[in-house]
């Protein structure tokens, strides 16, 4: 496309025309989904990227400016920021799970005796019930409980709302307290 289609086409968008978004999409699809795929290296990860891209682009279409080149130079751009931040975003998941995993088992390797729980029986109790839980539910748990993290730490560290974190933590440990009374 050349940059006067490119303008009436950020015009159109502009005034909301879905038949204009329709047709970004038929014309750079396939470029924003390829530098997509180039990023994040996973063809299900690039469909989110390109639907993000698009969808940023519907949401500021007052964002794309032509004096700085054409639609489909702006569209790669962005999906290239997508791509990366998705990337940043799934490596930082992938450490705070690792992170996770070595707190869980160096809460494993604690003495029966000095962890306050008294008993082995105790203990894998308390870690049978653990393995019950929803990940979400266990990683807040996990993180508060057995990392001595505030709520709002939790919230920050898991990348949720405040708000959500306390539910996480109310319904696991409501969750953990069923579990453990009926094994008793």
């Amino acid at each position: 496309m050349d940059l006067e289609a490119d303008m009436t086409l950020a015009g159109r968008l502009v005034a909301r025309d879905e038949d204009a978004l329709r047709e970004v999409m038929e014309t750079y699809g396939g470029m924003v989904f390829g530098m997509a795929k180039r990023i994040v290296n996973d063809p299900n990860l690039a469909e989110e990227v390109a639907q993000d891209t698009f969808l940023s682009l519907w949401r500021r279409p007052e964002a794309f400016d032509s004096r700085r080149g054409g639609m489909g130079s702006f569209l790669v751009g962005v999906a290239r920021n997508k791509g990366v931040d998705l990337v940043r975003r799934e490596e930082s998941v992938r450490r705070r799970r690792d992170s996770l995993a070595a707190e869980v088992e160096a809460m494993s390797a604690i003495d029966p005796a000095a962890d306050g729980l008294g008993a082995v029986d105790d203990r894998e109790q308390v870690k049978n019930a653990l393995a019950q839980l929803s990940d979400m539910q266990r990683e807040a748990l996990v993180l508060a409980y057995f990392g001595g993290r505030t709520y709002r730490e939790v919230a920050v560290e898991l990348g949720v709302p405040e708000g959500t974190a306390k539910t996480r933590l109310r319904d696991g440990l409501l969750r953990l307290r069923q579990l453990l009374a009926s094994e008793a």
